[in-house]
């Protein structure tokens, strides 16, 4: 049985606060649930989401929703599990350590050992350079420009509905050219952006806005180092790439115009 799962999750510590899921039947799975520490839920978070906070508040706890979500599988199939980007294998391992109950870590463990990042697949499918917002491949399939909610059964929905148009086929053309990889294509610098309300900032590349997110964002006391870098960068990427938010600002990657501001 195939299982298309997205989460939304608490903006620095990764903790899930919402799972939604839909098998290949159709049949829909959507929960809150309550993080550890309320503390870790930001007002960023709570107006990207649409969750008030005494929602949150009053939702399930991790080990009741993962208890409910092993409850809800079709235990006589064999589950395939396929998410979009490797942000949710992230938010599974940082929620994996506040589980007490075996079931729910049971449940969990499921997903964790049989996920798949599906957006790998539709790169492959479309000949593309670097990895696409998913909802840019719903919008080419439908025909039209899509809104992305930030919620997670939405987000399961519209994977479902990019797998089901695009495996196994192969498109007659590369509708996304400024992504699509070959020989001819001139190499070009990426410009980083980096948007909260009316702040704008752009970087010329991945190492220099990690640079600033270490000096503006962290703490006095947190660790800075070759292996921290890395892990900033690695994650502006994915906020970039699954147009989800980190330090509390939207990423985005373009071509850079003639004149770098960073």
């Amino acid at each position: 049985m195939k299982y298309f799962i997205d989460f939304e999750a608490t903006q620095f510590s990764g903790e899930i606060i919402s799972i939604g899921c839909v098998d290949e039947t159709g049949r829909q799975f959507y929960t809150l649930l309550k993080p550890a520490k309320m503390r870790n839920i930001t007002e960023f978070i709570l107006e990207l989401t649409h969750i008030g906070e005494e929602e949150i508040a009053a939702a399930p706890t991790a080990d009741e929703a993962f208890c409910a979500f092993l409850d809800w599988l079709d235990d006589t199939k064999t589950a395939d599990f396929y998410c979009y980007g490797d942000s949710d294998a992230l938010f599974l391992s940082r929620t994996r350590r506040h589980l007490k109950s075996f079931r729910a870590q049971l449940g969990l463990s499921m997903i964790y050992g049989g996920l798949h990042d599906y957006s790998v697949d539709v790169k492959k499918h479309f000949l593309l350079k670097t990895s696409i917002a998913l909802k840019k491949v719903v919008a080419y399939y439908r025909g039209a420009p899509v809104d992305q909610t930030h919620n997670s059964l939405d987000d399961a929905l519209f994977l479902k509905e990019v797998y089901d148009r695009s495996h196994g086929k192969e498109p007659e053309e590369c509708p996304f050219p400024e992504y699509q990889t070959g020989a001819n294509l001139p190499k070009i610098k990426k410009l980083i952006k980096a948007v909260k309300g009316n702040v704008r900032l752009e970087f010329t590349s991945y190492g220099k806005a990690a640079d600033w997110v270490m000096s503006e964002q962290f703490s006095v006391g947190d660790t800075v180092n070759d292996k921290t870098k890395s892990k900033v960068c690695s994650r502006i990427v994915n906020a970039a790439e699954k147009e989800r938010p980190y330090c509390g600002f939207e990423w985005s990657v373009e071509n850079p115009p003639n004149t770098i501001l960073r």
